[in-house]
């Protein structure tokens, strides 16, 4: 027997074992009791809730009032105790969001969590066209991600990891010579998450393609046409105020929770000085510098481009662990199968990304950053290798 062949018999058994324990975590949450405030039962969907139904009732006016907000998340959550969870993502994409509201919320988080599930598997789809190991080993690629705890916690929690992963898998698929404006417009759609869709236009940008920059250019022109049926045409105005008050709030919220370069800087100057907003700026002027580079260095070759996803989630403003899962998904796709050195890499990212977790609440420092390090690491590590042949 080849040494492929014993590996792919071994990921058959791993791929067993990561889906029981995967149903026997469910099976044992559930018996343990419910708790009204975990991922499962609420975990980030009220914010997007809220926007949903403020839009839904005919107060988009009112989209970025926290009061109301407040208010409609104690309404449907009564256990927030009057706190709750702000939204400050653009317009557009509450207005996306507001057929949720015609169902109760446990039905409407269902129902988005189903859709998240949904574009994970598509995105898993496409990768799977272009990824020999992908394809020769699917089954194992799927429980893989769906145990990965970054990918897990945003699913069953309802953030949004997977509606970008799935955006960034449309943009490689559409990577080729007959469709740039596809490719294009496409990358303009992970403007629902501005701080990435940004950075990500500018790798664009430095390409220096003009089709995929009109097809930007028209994916972009469209959200903001959207976004204009809820606040009227300034409201990108509105929606970058709402956005910075968030962003302060959240690092002192989420700051052991992010894996970006700004996120391990704020944590620097709370844990050294005590005052991790004194040296944002610094990490805003670094990042910026290394987009500049990163941009540079991805366009020299186009086998780099696969490092672009991993650099946008490094050097964006903010990050927070869930997106550890897009990381790993490219890093993945590159993966020679049978061999057992990739294997084990994998298995070194899954434990580490489930001791983060079991180990964030008992520690300020943001464990989950220097999975994301590593994982860029090997990115470039793997590209330079294809350099070199």
């Amino acid at each position: 027997m080849t040494t492929t062949a014993l590996s792919t018999a071994r990921l058959r058994r791993v791929t067993l074992g990561l889906a029981l324990g995967l149903v026997l975590g469910f099976v044992l949450y559930f018996f343990s009791g419910q708790r009204e405030e975990s991922a499962f039962y609420r975990g980030d969907f009220p914010a997007f809730y809220a926007a949903a139904e403020i839009v839904w009732s005919g107060q988009g006016d009112r989209l970025y009032d926290l009061n109301l907000q407040r208010e409609v998340q104690n309404r449907h959550w009564p256990d927030f105790h009057g706190d709750f969870l702000i939204y400050a993502y653009p317009p557009f994409f509450a207005l996306l969001l507001a057929p949720l509201a015609a169902l109760a919320p446990l039905a409407a988080k269902a129902l988005a969590a189903g859709i998240l599930l949904g574009a994970f598997t598509g995105a898993l789809l496409l990768a799977r066209r272009a990824s020999p190991f992908v394809r020769q080993q699917f089954a194992f690629v799927l429980v893989y991600l769906l145990s990965f705890v970054p990918l897990l916690i945003a699913i069953v929690g309802v953030q949004n990891t997977a509606l970008s992963l799935l955006i960034l898998a449309l943009v490689y698929a559409a990577d080729q010579p007959d469709r740039p404006w596809l490719m294009g417009f496409t990358a303009a759609l992970l403007l629902f998450k501005p701080q990435f869709g940004v950075l990500f236009f500018l790798f664009l940008l430095a390409r220096g393609r003009t089709a995929e920059l009109l097809g930007w250019a028209l994916g972009a022109l469209l959200l903001y046409l959207l976004g204009t049926l809820i606040l009227g045409p300034a409201w990108p105005f509105t929606w970058l105020q709402a956005a910075s008050q968030f962003g302060t709030l959240n690092f002192t919220i989420n700051g052991h929770n992010m894996i970006s370069l700004a996120g391990l800087a704020y944590w620097g100057g709370e844990t050294l000085w005590g005052n991790g907003a004194a040296i944002l700026p610094w990490a805003y002027l670094v990042a910026g510098v290394l987009l500049l580079v990163s941009a540079w260095y991805v366009r020299g070759d186009d086998r780099r481009r696969v490092l672009a996803p991993a650099l946008v989630l490094l050097l964006s403003p903010q990050t927070l662990f869930y997106d550890l899962a897009i990381a790993v998904f490219f890093l993945l796709q590159g993966l020679r199968p049978g061999n057992r050195q990739d294997l084990l890499i994998l298995a070194g990212l899954w434990l580490y990304g489930f001791v983060a977790l079991m180990l964030r609440d008992a520690t300020s420092f943001p464990l989950s950053a220097p999975l994301l390090l590593a994982v860029l690491w090997l990115h470039v590590r793997r590209t330079s290798l294809q350099d070199s042949t």
